[in-house]
C-alpha cells in the first residue's frame, strides 16, 4: 500500500506544480506590449498610451485624428478577437470559422445578417459619410489594421485555437458593425411577428385583448394602465410566418435587454455641476463584456468613458458635458403582409401595380469536418421589396406561409454623420443635444449634464412618421399607397432640457407624452425601473453618492404591485405548504435580495401565473411566443392582475369557472413542484442568489477545468429584471441571468480628475490575462472599494502602470 500512498502523493505534488506553473506562466502568456516605442504607419506626430493598474488606456495625442488612429491600434491590442467576431456576426461569416453550431444557431445568426443586409447597408452609408465623419472612422481603421499587420506575434492566441487569422478592416466594416448593433435597439421586430402569431392563432379581437401596454408614469393619461395602441383588425391567411423567419423558430431574439441613466442638475445635487449615471443592460457575459474603456486626450479634446471597438466614445465625459444611454425603443421597423403576383412568383402586388422583386445571392462558407476540404456552402437568395428584404423565405417551411418583408427606417432615411465626434466635442447641454440629433442609426436615449448645472435628455435615430397603422403587428400592403411620411424630425424626437424637478433619466420606458403628434412606438419596457426612479430621485437633495446607489437598488415594484394580491389568495389556501407561501410573501419587503427565499417563490408563482392566464386561450404555442418577450405581456398582465376581474383568468378548459384567486393557488401549486424538481426539497437551496446567476464564460467559452482556467465563474445575483439593479433572465430558462449592467458609471462634473466606473469583467479580451475579469468582484458587490477612470493628467499620471509610446515609421 505504501507505494500507492507515495503515488497518490506525487500526483497531487505533481497536479500542484502543473497548477502553480499554470498560475505564473499563463497570464503572460497571450499580452501584448503596454511599454516602450511601437510604429503606427499614419501619425503625424508621437503618442503617449498610458495604462493604469487597471489596464484603461489613455491616449495622449497631438490631434483627434491621431487619437482615432491610436485608438484604434490600442483596441486591436486589447480587444481583436472580440472585435473580429462583431465584425463575422455582421457581415454574416461566424459560420466560417466556427461552424454551424447546434442546430445551426450559428449558420442562422449568419442568415439573418445577410438577410438584413448589414454589410450592404454599411456600404452605402460609407458613400454618404461627410469628409470629416469619413476620416474619422478611417483613421480608426487605419490604426486596427496597423496592429493587425504589424503586430502578429502578439495577436491574440485565441485565433490559432480557432484555428483563423484576423483580417483587414474597411470602413465599411465599421460601419456593417454599427448597424449590426443598432439592429437590436430598432424596436418591434419580434413583438410583430408575436402579435401575428397571436392574431392567426386567436384573432385580431383576443390580440386587442392583451396587446402590449406602452405606459409613461410621468403622463397621467399614459400611466393608468386603460391606453394601448390598437392592432389592425384583420385576420390573414395563411399560415402563420416562422416566429424569425431565417432563424427556423426560437421566438427570443431582442426587445428584453434595456438600460437605466439619469442626470441630476447642479441644483438638485447641491453642487455648481450636473451628475450623470449609466448602467447599460446588455448580455455581457462573454468576458471581458462589451465595453472597451478609452480616454482620448488632445489639445482641443479630453473624453474618458468606454467604446464598443468602434471610434469614439459612446458614454462618458469631456472637460464640458458627461452623457449616458439607454435604449429609446422608438420603433424604427415595420413588417409588411405581402401579395405574390398569382400570374408570376417573381413578382409581388401593390394595389393593381406588379413589381418584380430584386433579388441577391448569398453563399455563406461553413466550416464542416464531415465536408471535403473542411468546408460546405450554403447558398440562398435574398428578396427584396420596395420595402426591404423578405424575411420569411428563410424558415425551412417548404410551403410557404404569410411573405412579409421588413422597412427599417434607419436604413431608410440615412445620414451624413455618425454624430459621436461632434458629441465629444459638446461644450453645453444644447450641444450635446444638438449632436444626439445627427445620429441617425441607433435609437438610444441619451442623458446629457454639463458643468453649468444642466441636464437634458433626447432619444437619436430615426423614427417613421405612419400615416395609416402603429407599427404593433404586420401591415398588409393591399392598395399600394405608402403608410410612411417620411421621418419624425429629429428635434422632436422625445426629450426634456432642464426639467423643474431636477433631474431626468429613462428605463426603456414609454417616453413620449399621450399628446405626442406622432405614433413613437407600441413597444416599450414596463414602467417599474422608471417609477422606482421617480422615487428616489424626487427627493430634496441626491448626490453623486446617491445617484451611483441607486445602480444597486433591489426593490421591486412588480412584486409591490401584485405579491400582496398573490400572497391574499394563498393565505386562503387549504395546502399548507401554498398558505407558507402566502405567510413569507407577506412579510416580504420587496426587496430582491440575493440571501432571500422570497424572490424566488415570487418570480415562479408569477411565472405560473402568466401560464395559467394565456394558454388556455391561445394555446401552448402561441402563449410560448406571447411570453418569450417581457415587454409585450408584462405591463398588461400587471394590470389585468390590480383589477382581478378579467375574464382570462377562467380557465377554458375545465368546467367551472376559475377566478383569480382559484388561478393564483393553482399557480403556487405547480411552482412548487417546479422548483422542487429542479433544485430539490431543501428549500435553502431556493435562496435567490442560489437559483439566480450570471454564469461568466471566458473568451473561449470552453466548460470545465479548462473553462475555470479560462475565465469561468458564477455570480450569485441580487435585482431582477423589474429592479434598477437588472437582472433579467428570458422567461422561459428561469432564473439564469442574461441581461444585466454592463456597465456602471458616475460622472460627477463636479470632480475634475476621475469618474467613477466598473466593468462586469475587464478591459482587456484576452484568455489568460490578468484584466480580463479582475473588476468582476467589484462590479457585483456594492460595497466594494471604488474604481476609476482617471480624467485630469494629474490623475493618469498618478496612477500610471505603464506608458507606450507610438511613432510613424520615420520617427
Amino acid at each position: 500500500m505504501r507505494w500507492a500512498v507515495r503515488l497518490l502523493i506525487g500526483g497531487a505534488v505533481l497536479a500542484a506544480i502543473v497548477l502553480l506553473s499554470a498560475w505564473l506562466f499563463l497570464p503572460g502568456s497571450n499580452d501584448r506590449q503596454t511599454t516602450g516605442k511601437l510604429e503606427v504607419p499614419g501619425l503625424k506626430a508621437p503618442v503617449r498610451v498610458v495604462r493604469d493598474d487597471m489596464a484603461t488606456p489613455y491616449i495622449f495625442a497631438e490631434s483627434i485624428e491621431d487619437a482615432l488612429r491610436a485608438q484604434g491600434f490600442v483596441a486591436g491590442q486589447d480587444r481583436l478577437f472580440q472585435l473580429e467576431a462583431a465584425k463575422r456576426a455582421a457581415v454574416g461569416r461566424l459560420s466560417e470559422v466556427f461552424g454551424a453550431g447546434d442546430n445551426d444557431v450559428i449558420l442562422n445568426l449568419d442568415r439573418e445578417a445577410r438577410v438584413i443586409g448589414f454589410h450592404r447597408l454599411g456600404e452605402r452609408q460609407a458613400s454618404l459619410l461627410s469628409p470629416t465623419a469619413h476620416a474619422s472612422v478611417a483613421a480608426y481603421v487605419d490604426g486596427l489594421n496597423a496592429y493587425i499587420a504589424s503586430r502578429s506575434n502578439t495577436h491574440p492566441m485565441e485565433f490559432k485555437l480557432a484555428g483563423y487569422a484576423p483580417e483587414p478592416w474597411t470602413v465599411t466594416d465599421v460601419l456593417a458593425v454599427i448597424y449590426f448593433l443598432g439592429w437590436a435597439s430598432s424596436a418591434n421586430f419580434d413583438a410583430e411577428l408575436i402579435a401575428h402569431h397571436v392574431i392567426e392563432t386567436a384573432g385580431a379581437d383576443v390580440f386587442r385583448q392583451i396587446a402590449p401596454l406602452t405606459v409613461n408614469p410621468d403622463d397621467p393619461s399614459l400611466s393608468t394602465g386603460e391606453r394601448a395602441a390598437t392592432p389592425t383588425p384583420q385576420r390573414w391567411a395563411g399560415r402563420t410566418a416562422a416566429p424569425a423567419g431565417w432563424t427556423k423558430g426560437g421566438w427570443r431574439r431582442q426587445g428584453v435587454g434595456g438600460s437605466n441613466n439619469w442626470a441630476i442638475s447642479g441644483a438638485k445635487a447641491g453642487s455648481r455641476a450636473a451628475i450623470v449615471t449609466n448602467d447599460p443592460h446588455l448580455d455581457s457575459r462573454i468576458l471581458p463584456g462589451p465595453w472597451h474603456p478609452v480616454g482620448l486626450i488632445t489639445p482641443s479634446m479630453r473624453i474618458v468613458g468606454v467604446s464598443a471597438g468602434l471610434p469614439g466614445v459612446l458614454i462618458g465625459r469631456n472637460e464640458h458635458v458627461a452623457f449616458g444611454v439607454t435604449n429609446a425603443y422608438s420603433d424604427a421597423v415595420d413588417l409588411y403582409i405581402e401579395t405574390v403576383d398569382p400570374d408570376d412568383p417573381n413578382r409581388y402586388l401593390e394595389g393593381d401595380q406588379s413589381y418584380p422583386f430584386e433579388t441577391h445571392t448569398e453563399v455563406i462558407r461553413v466550416k464542416d469536418d464531415k465536408a471535403d476540404g473542411g468546408f460546405r456552402d450554403e447558398q440562398f437568395i435574398v428578396r427584396l421589396t420596395r420595402r426591404g428584404p423578405v424575411v420569411t423565405d428563410h424558415n425551412g417551411e417548404p410551403d410557404g406561409g404569410a411573405v412579409m418583408s421588413m422597412r427599417w427606417a434607419s436604413a431608410e432615411y440615412m445620414g451624413s454623420d455618425l454624430g459621436v465626434e461632434a458629441l465629444m466635442a459638446a461644450t453645453n447641454v444644447d450641444e450635446a443635444l444638438a449632436a444626439v440629433e445627427t445620429a441617425s442609426i441607433v435609437s438610444l436615449n441619451f442623458v446629457v449634464g454639463d458643468v453649468y448645472g444642466r441636464i437634458g435628455r433626447r432619444a437619436s435615430g430615426v423614427a417613421p412618421i405612419r400615416l395609416r397603422g402603429d407599427g404593433m403587428a404586420p401591415f398588409p400592403i393591399a392598395d399600394g399607397v405608402d403608410n410612411w411620411g417620411g421621418r419624425i424630425p429629429a428635434d422632436q424626437m422625445p426629450g426634456e432640457v432642464d426639467p423643474a424637478r431636477g433631474w431626468t433619466g429613462s428605463a426603456n420606458h414609454m417616453t413620449a407624452p399621450a399628446d405626442y403628434p406622432y405614433v413613437y412606438t407600441t413597444f416599450a419596457s414596463p414602467a417599474f425601473r422608471y417609477r422606482r426612479m421617480r422615487e428616489l430621485f424626487d427627493a430634496p437633495r441626491v448626490t453623486a453618492d446617491d445617484a451611483w446607489a441607486a445602480q444597486y437598488d433591489t426593490l421591486n415594484l412588480f412584486a409591490r404591485d401584485i405579491a400582496p394580491i398573490l400572497a391574499a389568495a394563498l393565505a386562503d389556501a387549504d395546502d399548507a405548504a401554498l398558505r407558507e407561501i402566502g405567510e413569507i410573501l407577506s412579510n416580504w419587503d420587496y426587496r430582491d435580495d440575493a440571501r432571500e427565499l422570497a424572490p424566488t417563490l415570487f418570480q415562479e408563482v408569477s411565472r405560473q401565473l402568466a401560464q395559467l392566464t394565456f394558454e388556455d386561450e391561445l394555446g401552448p404555442d402561441a402563449t410560448a411566443a406571447y411570453l418569450s418577450n417581457w415587454y409585450v405581456w408584462q405591463e398588461r398582465f400587471t394590470a389585468m392582475v390590480r383589477a382581478g376581474d378579467s375574464p382570462w383568468f377562467d380557465d377554458q378548459r375545465t368546467p367551472e369557472a376559475e377566478d383569480l384567486d382559484a388561478i393564483i393557488r393553482r399557480a403556487g401549486k405547480t411552482a412548487l413542484e417546479r422548483l422542487a424538481a429542479a433544485y430539490g426539497r431543501d428549500r435553502s437551496k431556493w435562496r435567490w442568489g442560489e437559483v439566480h446567476q450570471l454564469r461568466f464564460r471566458g473568451p473561449l467559452r470552453r466548460d470545465g477545468l479548462v473553462g475555470r482556467l479560462t475565465g469561468n465563474r458564477n455570480v450569485q445575483m441580487s435585482g431582477s429584471g423589474e429592479t434598477l439593479l437588472r437582472a433579467l433572465y428570458p422567461y422561459d430558462e428561469p432564473f439564469d441571468s442574461k441581461w444585466t449592467a454592463s456597465l456602471r458609471m458616475t460622472a460627477d462634473l463636479n470632480d475634475p480628475d476621475k469618474v467613477r466606473a466598473v466593468l462586469p469583467g475587464g478591459a482587456v479580451g484576452r484568455t489568460f490575462h490578468p484584466h480580463l475579469a479582475d473588476q468582476t468582484a467589484l462590479w457585483s458587490d456594492e460595497d466594494a472599494a471604488a474604481t476609476y477612470w482617471w480624467f485630469s493628467d494629474e490623475a493618469i499620471e498618478a496612477n500610471a502602470a505603464s506608458v507606450l509610446v507610438l511613432t510613424a515609421p520615420d520617427d
